[in-house]
């Protein structure tokens, strides 16, 4: 079954760094502009769920609304900071996924977890969380965080042909983003990083046709 393959996978030797730098932007940040925090890095985590789809394996991501101070607008997994009733990372990330789009912590089966990846424009510093559901849930979106989820296929988004790279300004400085586009959806910056890894492992360790159920 493709879930406990992911699991085993999961419980080897994590490329980590490695393979997020196939998906670091350049620069990272600004430097004399952005990545200076008075504070230290703020835990959070997100949730990579993967999904039966179409006879095939998806993940769902979200949209974000345009309301947020750094990623505003960018394509994300459910996932947010950790809160003080939050246990651990985990529970971050389960309970970020029901407030987002409404999956329920009950119907989600823990896979295992990847590497962190620190953000230094933000200051964040993300624990993701791997998981899966035997259905396809019915999503229920926070009006406040969320303009829509979208289902990507894994076998699309592991398509070497689906790599490519972008560029944009901010603060008048030329940011160069590697990342995943799947039709009009590009996946960059911090989002990215996480999926090279999962990426690289679910490659290494002999997934024959990769996405499928």
């Amino acid at each position: 079954m493709k879930s406990k393959k992911i699991r085993t996978a999961l419980y080897n030797v994590l490329p980590g760094e490695k393979a997020h730098r196939t998906m670091v932007p350049r620069p990272k940040y600004i430097e004399g502009i952005e990545g200076r925090h008075a504070c230290l890095p703020v835990k959070s985590a997100v949730l990579i769920l993967i999904v039966p789809y179409e006879n095939s394996l998806a993940i769902p991501f979200i949209q974000r609304s345009n309301r947020g101070k750094y990623h505003g607008g960018q394509i994300a997994f459910p996932g947010g900071k950790m809160e003080e009733e939050d246990v651990n990372a985990l529970q971050t990330a389960l309970r970020e996924c029901h407030e987002e789009i409404g999956v329920p912590e009950e119907k989600v089966s823990i896979l295992g977890v990847l590497s962190d990846t620190y953000i230094p424009l933000s200051n964040f510093n993300i624990t993701p969380i791997v998981g899966n559901t035997l259905e396809l849930p019915e999503f229920t979106l926070s009006e406040n965080e969320v303009e829509k989820v979208l289902l990507i296929k894994l076998k699309d988004l592991f398509d070497n042909r689906n790599k490519t790279i972008s560029s944009f300004f901010r603060h008048d400085h030329e940011i160069v983003a590697p990342g995943y586009k799947v039709g009009e959806v590009f996946i960059w910056g911090a989002t990215a990083m996480i999926l090279a890894e999962l990426e690289q492992l679910m490659k290494t360790n002999t997934f024959s046709h990769i996405g499928r159920l």
